[in-house]
């Protein structure tokens, strides 16, 4: 029997609500609509992390933020570590990637792809037109930053010349992403005047948000941006969204021709959000607000099983890699934390967890004032410093930060997370219960329930439930159990 290909789309920074299928009311994602309606939708998945490379590594690993402590953009961890791809590559898959990797070692790209074109623009530094933090601008469509569509056509002829056996192709799409561009004619496609504002954007209270929030936007000089500017921005936004929804077109357009379709899963998900404006911020930061932490991921099964089901309960994205591998027929390494639903799914159970996690932030103290005269175009340091982490359960959303202000929100009468209910004395015993879940979710990162006693596990020599993740050392010999006692 032939095994299924794997096919993961993954752009960057990708908020849910900017999707036709997770609601937006005009922004036109036909074909990534088209996914969804054919598979399985996630209403309510979870990044690990609202950063890329920490997010990316605790999908790939299926292991929480806090474990594999990985926590800035550059953050890249080690392909021993137990993941997907090099699952995917032992049971004989031919692996393609095609974008940027905020993975894996970069010295050791080439032993986890077969190919390979890694590129990342970071925030389209160097362009003349970024200039700001919330910088709009067409993108000269032979600037050598416009890379959806080369990336799209390399992902389509990877998948041509890999017809003889089973293959994972891995498309990172840069869109959408800061700064706020791309070619014609995505950048016209939505008139910025046309666009209603959320009230996210002015209607937050500042004295309740972490301080971090204000200090981000004074360094990122904010209070300088028109309305008319943040239109642009969320035009331009929308536009490379487009541009991305096109590009998946394509990919499924060459599936559905090739006869690929019926033998290929296909996963669409994004690694975190993008403020937006939201609070009067764009990029991310470490908080975890819904447009920052709550992601889009939508499944296909080849075969069309759960078809237009919609997986209403509470998902996290370290779930996604176990999900693959029992989906594949691939052992999933006992290094791995998530969840499978591939069973739930077939008997069409999406109740979900009880609580998600994510977690945030490096390990310095939080940067409590502006630094006078200092300005960034993204939240590098000292917007990153400042650890956090945040639970859901149900419609409450409790985020605490170690030295900064925390919040609590109840998404149901408050979905725009514009009332802090964190002081409130009515909900203290919501507060205090949430508290406590999320303390025991923080220290209970490395629990593991293998069924047994012992590790023993010839592949996976190390009882990660004792050691680092990334252990390569020499595996010791128990020396009670030598008799050896020097």
């Amino acid at each position: 029997m032939k095994k299924y290909n794997l096919v993961i789309i993954t752009p960057d920074q990708l908020r849910a609500d900017y999707l036709g299928c997770y609601g937006h009311p005009s922004i036109g994602t036909k074909h990534i609509d088209s996914l969804a309606a054919e598979g399985v939708r996630f209403e309510n998945m979870y990044c690990a992390a609202p950063l890329c490379g920490p997010s990316r590594c605790s999908f790939a690993t299926s292991t929480y933020f806090s474990e594999h402590n990985h926590r800035n953009y550059w953050s890249t961890i080690s392909p021993k570590v137990p993941n997907l791809v090099t699952s995917l590559k032992k049971a004989g898959y031919r692996t393609g990637m095609f974008g940027k990797n905020h993975l894996f070692t970069y010295s050791e790209l080439n032993k986890v792809w077969d190919s390979l074109d890694e590129i990342c623009l970071g925030n389209y530094d160097g362009h003349p037109a970024y200039k700001k933090a919330y910088s709009s601008f067409t993108l000269e469509e032979d600037h050598p930053f416009n890379i959806t569509g080369r990336l799209t056509e390399e992902a389509i002829h990877f998948m041509e010349e890999t017809r003889d056996r089973p293959y994972l192709l891995w498309v990172n799409y840069q869109d959408p992403h800061p700064a706020y561009c791309c070619p014609k004619p995505y950048d016209t496609m939505f008139d910025p005047k046309e666009i209603e504002l959320s009230p996210r954007v002015t209607a937050y209270e500042k004295e309740k948000q972490p301080v971090r929030n204000e200090v981000f936007r004074v360094h990122s000089q904010m209070e300088a941006c028109s309305g008319e500017e943040l239109r642009r921005a969320m035009a331009h936004y929308m536009g490379q969204i487009r541009y991305v929804d096109d590009s998946v077109g394509r990919i499924m357009e060459y599936l559905k021709e090739s006869g690929g379709k019926r033998e290929t899963v296909v996963l669409f998900f994004s690694d975190h959000g993008e403020l937006l404006g939201d609070y009067g911020m764009t990029h991310k930061n470490p908080t975890f607000y819904e447009c920052l932490s709550h992601i889009p991921a939508i499944l296909v099964h080849p075969e069309g099983k759960w078809r237009g089901l919609s997986f209403e309960g509470l998902t996290e994205e370290v779930d996604l890699a176990p999900t693959l591998l029992e989906l594949l027929g691939v052992e999933i390494p006992p290094t791995m934390t998530g969840t499978s639903w591939a069973a739930a799914l077939d008997k069409g159970d999406t109740t979900g967890k009880e609580t998600i996690l994510c977690e945030a932030g490096g390990g310095c103290p939080t940067w409590k004032q502006p630094i006078e005269g200092f300005t960034i175009t993204a939240p590098h340091a000292p917007t990153s410093f400042g650890a956090g982490a945040m639970i859901r359960r149900g419609s409450l959303k409790l985020s605490i930060y170690g030295d900064d202000r925390c919040e609590l929100y109840d998404l149901d009468s408050d979905p725009y997370e514009l009332h802090n209910l964190y002081e409130e004395p009515e909900f203290r015993k919501a507060r205090e219960e949430l508290t406590l879940l999320l303390l025991k979710r923080v220290m209970s990162v490395k629990v593991r329930d293998i069924g047994k006693l012992t590790w023993d596990y010839e592949a996976y020599p190390y009882d990660v439930r004792f050691e680092p993740l990334e252990n390569t050392g020499e595996a010791l010999q128990d020396i009670r159990a030598s008799g050896d006692y020097g």
